[in-house]
């Protein structure tokens, strides 16, 4: 899952799109190394269920705010009998305003730090698949998973959101598993300011 989720959000010049290109950016060393990482199961936790595919939508792009509304719609197959919950990684300023589940009920949900978890209506038995629909508002730190870029009065600089989520940085702009030992198909929708356009790498 890591950077695909790539989004670019910029203005439309004269009607041509502005050629662009996401490069991946480094991360700042941490203070493991990918050996100790592996070890420690840093980048592969372990966790209960198989995330399939997540339809993930934002609207409402503010700048100022570096903030936005969001709506993710995830789909995932149970790993074992009796499963009452899903934890998914979920960045502190996303508050959290709805979660639905497939039959638009109610689903009851904790937080902590950066951990949200979603009771399920009844326990899913292994191999069933479960799906539910998370609305919420995210004010980001323009830099981690999200950058808002302000054109300044620059003449060749304009404002611009970019998406960069590797290794971990996808949980801080919409809530999903944010490790790269589960793989999933996925869909954006993004609505964005007349003058603007949304692109991906797909």
């Amino acid at each position: 899952m890591r950077g695909i989720h790539d989004l670019l959000v910029i203005p439309l010049l004269t009607g041509a799109l502005v050629a662009t290109s996401l490069l991946p950016l480094s991360r700042t060393a941490a203070a493991q190394s990918n050996a100790e990482r592996m070890a420690t199961d840093w980048y592969t936790p372990s966790h209960d269920y198989d995330l399939l595919h997540q339809r993930i939508e934002l609207a409402n792009f503010d700048w100022d705010s570096t903030s936005f509304d969001g709506s993710v719609a995830t789909t995932l197959v149970a790993l074992r009998p009796g499963m009452d919950s899903v934890i998914l990684d979920a960045g502190p300023k996303l508050r959290l305003d709805s979660a639905i589940g497939s039959r638009g009920d109610s689903l009851r949900t904790a937080r902590q730090g950066d951990t949200l978890v979603v009771f399920l209506p009844s326990p899913a038995a292994f191999g069933d698949t479960v799906r539910f629909t998370l609305a919420y508002h995210a004010r980001i730190e323009s830099g981690r998973g999200l950058t808002f870029i302000q054109a300044d009065g620059r003449e060749k600089r304009h404002a611009q959101i970019w998406s960069q989520g590797e290794a971990a940085n996808n949980h801080y702009w919409f809530p999903t598993y944010d490790h790269p030992n589960d793989k999933m198909t996925w869909e954006l929708v993004a609505t964005v300011p007349r003058g603007y356009t949304a692109i991906s790498n797909g």
